[in-house]
């Protein structure tokens, strides 16, 4: 009754206007309250997921070398890439102010100096004259030796270099990646088209079998080994590949994704690989030719890579243009800091990433676990399904079902004896050339470890003699230059040299031993271990021999090991390579 008085003097389009209102603000302030909660939770949302994001040490190399393969997959890492690159370059800066005698190299490889360019001139010939002749000089020298105790320990049979090889994909299958954020656009600096000149060269100049990438494939290739799209998470989540193979290739990846921000630290990258690039693809390019393998990847290096008129002028050209213009700009102070900045980079890409300790602990895990009980252990897990996939087929007479549901050892000795395995030849085995292919009945039945797996361990059936022979020979070539220089020897052209003449060619050699049949028992029957010591060769090594007094009685063991193998020669590999490039290269391969 008391609101009547209200009611009547109010009209019914104002009490509608009224509770309009009313309805609103009740609304706006119920959703202000909501948003303002929504935008809390939000927040403290991001404060948890900033406190639980993963650091840069919680990923492995591996991880992150997947990342930054893919940077387009990956852009909310970008600091991490930044960090890592930042971490190797204070890490480096350390490092290079002082000699090191436990350097790999020598104790002052990468001991700084302030820049005077006639004294930089002088250090990187010093440096560069000190790796060759270490590295590769005195190697030859000594007879080009692989066992345990040379500095190419990692080479001693076909199927450590492999083991090497294999070590090496994260490296050598992202070449020249250092530079994939340098490319020009527009118009450009001398110095940027010299470090383009280089990049386009890495990538094969618009030829894919000049691509250093595709080339080195092929040399994995040869040896049998499958390799994933290095963009793959397959590729890096490889067993045969060792976390510490991806470190120096990271570095590459994560400082190429600031070219302007480490512009100074990739000149000295660029210095690095391409001055030092010659001392060690020289000894590699000995090391394939003695197992089989094509030299042609190394010898694209030594060619392109030279310090005369090659990559690593170039390299040398565009930090003394780069330095003369900040001169110019900035002064004799800015261009010590620049200096300072690029040996960093080069000290960096040089010193991280050595994988030799961690190799030496796998070769020791392999001795205790061999390809052939690696292989045992594959037949064991494929069993199973095995038993039941192969219908009819047989080896040696045996069904291969029956031989999957029985002891693995016993089928792997049928197929290491039977037509499907050439040993030591993966590439060239039925097994990994057409069973597994995409074309055999065992298509994506093996991944890639698996496959690794199959041709470590046809790499490891009898390792043939021909590379402890021919070292054998590099090795004594000293001492027997006097005592046979008057023995002459029969070439398979028909041609005659004495062993003097032969001692630095250790195929020839051999092949001369063969025409000359020094390897042959004297009664003309088939070589066995019981008619050996008939065998020329073996006269004049053994007791009493012209060259007795030379060898020792392991060493002696390793002929007799070659001419029980047939005297076998080094397989004949094409070391001619034709190079594609913006510049003609004028240099001895």
């Amino acid at each position: 009754l008391d609101l009547l008085p209200l009611t009547t003097f109010l009209t019914r389009s104002r009490i509608l206007e009224i509770t309009t209102c009313i309805c609103l603000a009740i609304l706006t302030t119920t959703y202000y309250r909501r948003d303002k909660k929504k935008k809390i939770d939000k927040l403290e949302s991001s404060s948890d997921n900033t406190t639980t994001r993963k650091k840069l040490d919680d990923y492995s190399y591996r991880d992150l070398f997947h990342f930054f393969i893919n940077p387009e997959d990956h852009f909310d890492k970008y600091d991490l890439a930044k960090e890592f690159s930042e971490r190797m370059h204070a890490e480096a800066a350390v490092y290079m102010m002082r000699d090191h005698d436990d350097d790999p190299d020598f104790p002052d490889h990468f001991t700084y100096i302030p820049y005077e360019r006639e004294a930089v001139d002088k250090r990187l010939e010093y440096i560069f004259n000190r790796l060759w002749k270490g590295r590769y000089l005195d190697w030859l020298e000594a007879g080009m030796p692989v066992d345990s105790n040379s500095q190419y320990w990692w080479a001693q049979t076909k199927l450590h270099l492999a083991t090497w090889l294999m070590q090496r994909e994260p490296f050598h299958l992202t070449d020249g990646v250092w530079l994939r954020g340098n490319a020009p656009t527009g118009p450009c600096t001398l110095i940027d088209a010299k470090l383009f000149a280089i990049y386009i060269d890495e990538l094969g100049n618009g030829d894919v079998e000049q691509n250093h990438c595709n080339v080195y494939l092929n040399v994995l290739s040869a040896l049998g080994l499958s390799v994933p799209d290095i963009h793959t998470r397959e590729f890096v989540d490889q067993k045969s590949i060792m976390d510490i193979s991806f470190k120096k290739p990271l570095l590459t990846l994560t400082t190429s994704l600031f070219p302007k921000a480490f512009y100074p630290e990739i000149l000295g990258y660029t210095l690095w690989l391409e001055t030092t690039s010659a001392t060690e693809h020289s000894p590699l390019r000995k090391l394939l030719e003695r197992h089989g393998l094509s030299p042609k990847f190394s010898l694209l290096h030594t060619a392109i890579d030279n310090n005369a008129n090659g990559h690593g002028r170039y390299a040398i050209e565009a930090i003394y243009l780069y330095l003369e213009e900040i001169g110019t700009k900035y002064g004799d102070n800015e261009v010590q800091i620049q200096w300072k900045r690029i040996w960093t980079g080069y000290t960096a890409y040089g010193m991280i990433g050595n994988i030799d300790d961690e190799l030496r602990k796998l070769f020791d895990i392999q001795k205790r676990t061999t390809p052939r009980d690696e292989f045992i252990n594959l037949i064991k897990k494929k069993a199973p399904m095995a038993q039941k996939m192969h219908g009819k087929r047989k080896i040696d007479g045996c069904y291969l079902n029956e031989l999957f549901m029985g002891d693995p050892k016993i089928l792997c000795e049928k197929l290491e004896n039977s037509n499907m395995i050439v040993k030591g030849d993966p590439k060239s085995s039925f097994l990994l050339n057409h069973a597994v292919s995409f074309h055999g009945p065992m298509y994506q039945v093996f991944d890639t470890d698996e496959l690794t797996i199959i041709s470590r361990w046809i790499l490891s059936l009898e390792p043939s003699a021909v590379n402890d022979m021919y070292s054998l020979i590099l090795k004594k070539r000293r001492h027997a230059q006097n005592a046979h220089i008057n023995i002459k020897l029969k070439l398979p052209d028909g041609n005659e040299k004495t062993i003097h003449e032969l001692l630095s060619k250790p195929d020839q050699l051999m092949a001369a031993l063969r025409a000359s049949d020094y390897c042959h028992p004297e009664n003309g029957l088939p070589l066995k271990e019981e008619n050996l010591h008939t065998c020329k060769l073996m006269v004049l090594v053994s007791d009493g021999g012209a060259m007795s007094h030379i060898f020792t009685s392991y060493e002696l063991d390793i002929i007799r090991r070659w001419l029980l193998q047939g005297a076998p020669l080094p397989p004949e590999v094409d070391d001619i390579v034709k190079i594609q490039s913006h510049d003609t290269f004028q240099y001895e391969l």
